[in-house]
Order: structure tokens, then sequence, then C-alpha cells
């Protein structure tokens, strides 16, 4: 797996992120480590959760999967967000959903409602922070994390002195390699112009419905920024509207036939390429962050990132023509 440095910040890692929101959410333990092991053997050494994934145990699973191989991996974590705890009930339960969501996958928003009333978002305080990460090294069975984002964050918070004051005490202690924020494109394009200490490490959703994050992460090679994108798929139920972009943009005659050529029905791979590239290739941005709990997610995942099969003129002529599909 391709390598790169994260800004100036002295970190390296994979250009292919393993986002562990799943962890011990929809998957359960075993397919969990199965995924984690997967993504570790074919070369990914970044590893994104947070607090509130997995209702508080992404963490704990993370940590005793990387227990002997902490050095040589990136972990970031989030706080901002407050998980509340599960009875028991309910986490006897989840095996069902699992299994109810694989044969109804339309089910996904309904359950993704249910499960976000049990979480507290904007919890961005001085006593949260320090609460927070002290669980998160304890869960991680680590002394210290790579990048430490607040999560979900609004742009209030870079107006909070006592808070980015907090975390630069953590960054100074060691315990805090990176700090960053976590956050909407608009939010993160401002934390990119003012530039608060301590932060020097931002992440956002980007995908093909909302590529604004491409413009504004060139200005990260000003400054020396960390930068990571997530959610590059837009969430399951939008793969198929992709999927159907991509076709109708393969069966244009006003489409370079060799670009016709490559894209073909917008198999899997195909896919995968085109997501995954459009994002990292001329961008600014440094990893891609994927939730990749299927080894034939993985794979594809891996390969695009490895080897496109798009030269940059025909990734940028597939940008400008898929932000015409969403305007």
């Amino acid at each position: 797996m391709r390598r790169i440095r994260l800004g100036e910040t002295g970190i390296s890692s994979s250009v292919l992120g393993f986002g562990c929101s799943a962890l011990l959410g929809r998957s359960g333990q075993k397919q969990s480590l199965r995924a984690l092991a997967a993504a570790w053997d074919a070369g990914i050494t970044f590893f994104d959760t947070a607090r509130s994934y997995g209702y508080g145990e992404s963490e704990t699973l993370l940590g005793e999967f990387l227990r002997g191989r902490r050095d040589r991996a990136v972990i970031a974590t989030k706080f901002g967000i407050l998980a509340s705890p599960q009875p028991l009930w309910k986490r006897a339960a989840k095996p069902v959903l699992r299994a109810l969501l694989a044969v109804a996958p339309q089910a996904r928003s309904a359950v993704r409602r249910q499960a976000a009333g049990e979480f507290a978002a904007n919890q961005f305080t001085v006593e949260v922070l320090e609460r927070s990460l002290h669980e998160s090294l304890r869960k991680l069975r680590t002394d210290y994390v790579d990048l430490l984002f607040m999560h979900s964050a609004p742009a209030s918070v870079l107006a909070q002195p006592e808070l980015l004051a907090a975390l630069e005490k953590l960054v100074t202690s060691g315990k805090v390699r990176v700090a960053g924020i976590s956050c909407e494109p608009d939010v993160a394009a401002l934390a990119l112009q003012q530039k608060p200490r301590p932060l020097r490490a931002v992440q956002f959703p980007c995908n093909v419905f909302d590529l604004s994050a491409t413009g504004m992460a060139d200005a990260s090679g000003n400054c020396g920024w960390a930068t990571i994108a997530n959610h590059p798929f837009g969430g399951v139920m939008r793969v198929q509207q992709c999927r159907a972009m991509l076709g109708q943009i393969a069966a244009s005659p006003a489409t370079p036939a060799g670009l016709r050529e490559k894209l073909g029905t917008v198999e899997d791979a195909v896919l995968a390429d085109v997501v995954l590239n459009l994002i990292v290739q001329g961008t600014g941005i440094q990893v891609v962050v994927s939730a990749m709990m299927k080894t034939e997610h993985l794979r594809r995942n891996v390969e695009a990132m490895e080897g496109s099969r798009f030269s940059g003129d025909e990734i940028e002529w597939l940008r400008c023509a898929l932000q015409r599909f969403v305007q």
C-alpha cells in the first residue's frame, strides 16, 4: 500500500484508511476482527475511530487488535459525541438486527434515526475532552493517539480559547501527537483559513455528491496540515446512484472514447477506482477513510489506490462531469 506524509505533522500513513465506525456496531466481533486483519495484511496502517463508535466499544476492539502492532499504526480518534451505555437486552439484540439489515438494507435509515437518539453531540468542553481522551487511551491500550479530532464540530469551536488551550496542553504532554477538527467542508475551509493553534489536521466528508472539499484541500499544502476525507461513497444507499451517474457518462457520446471504454459497464472495481481517485488525485487530500467490512470491498479499494486505470486528465474530466450531475 502506498504511503504518504500527513502534511508537516511528522506522521506517515497509508493513503487508504480503515474506518472503524462499524466495529461492534453494525458488524459483530468476529467480522470486525476479520476486517481489521485483512486491512492490516493489505498494508493499511491508518485506523479512524471515535469514542462514540460501536456505542463506545469500537476503540476497545481496535486496541486489542493493535497489541504488538501499535508502533506501526496510526490511530485517529475523536471526542465530542457521547454514546449512552447500552442495556443488556439491546446488546443481546444486535445479532438479530444485523441479520435483518443484511436481508433488508432499506431498513438502515430507520435504524440510523433510532440510533441517533442514543448519542449526545456537540459536547465540546474541557471536562469532556479530558475525560474522553483518558477513556480512549485506556480502551485503545496506548499512552498516546496520533490524531485527536473534535467530532462533527461546528465552527464555534474555533473560537473556544479554553478548549483549544486544553488541546494544546495534551499535545505538549505527548498524549496527542496532532490535534484536529472533523467537520463539514465549510467548517473545514474556515479552519484552514484561520489555522487556530494547536489544530494541524482536518477531516471532512467528500464524495461524488459533494466534491467541494477537493478545492479547498489544496490550501493545506501551504500550511502543512493533514487532510483526511471520509464517507467516500456517500453511504450505502447512494452507491447505486453513483453507479447510475457513471453509467450515463459511459453511454454518452460526449465522453471521450478511451474513457468510455475504461468505464465499461461500471463494475464494482471501476466504481471504487473512480470514487477514491476523484478524492485523492490532484486535490491535496492525503488520506481517504472508508468502512471496509467485507473482504471484496477492501480488495477493490486497495487495488484502486495502488494503481488507477484512469489518467490524471481522465479523473479531472470525470470530476467535472459528475459535478454537473449533482448541481
